[in-house]
């Protein structure tokens, strides 16, 4: 009788695609991580940009003289024109839309300004959504 050598080691191409298959699930759900992961790190990356800006317009209003930021009438605020900037974020050149104004916090006896309260506020859309970054800072005239 004729002895029969069945090797059985191997695998059948029914596990190999099963393997296959699994293992794609696998690298497209990591895949998919990093592409959120780069989605949240770019979306940080814009906001810190606006906070820059903001703070940059901050300082150039500060640096005004006082009846240069000051409104008109005490008990009115001031709103500057709206300024459109472009990020520098990796190259997108994302738009940045600043608005400045200034508001009366206290006066003096003829009714004339001594305290502002100055306001940035900067505002970027990413994804279909609008995120606001403001900023405020108050400044008194000198005696």
């Amino acid at each position: 009788m004729p002895i029969l050598n069945s090797n059985n080691n191997g695998f059948t191409l029914t596990e190999v695609m099963i393997a296959i298959v699994i293992m794609m699930i696998g690298a497209v759900g990591l895949l998919q991580s990093l592409n959120v992961a780069q989605d949240y790190n770019l979306k940080n990356h814009l906001r810190d940009e606006a906070v820059y800006v903001g703070e940059k317009y901050l300082n150039e209003m500060r640096g005004k003289t006082f009846d240069t930021v000051a409104p008109v009438h005490p008990a009115t605020s001031v709103t500057f024109p709206l300024i459109s900037t472009a990020g520098k974020i990796r190259g997108t050149g994302k738009k940045l839309m600043v608005n400045t104004s200034s508001d009366v916090l206290s006066h003096d006896a003829l009714n004339n300004p001594t305290t502002l309260q100055l306001h940035v506020t900067v505002t970027w859309t990413y994804k279909g959504a609008t995120y606001t970054n403001r900023v405020s800072a108050p400044i008194s005239r000198m005696p």
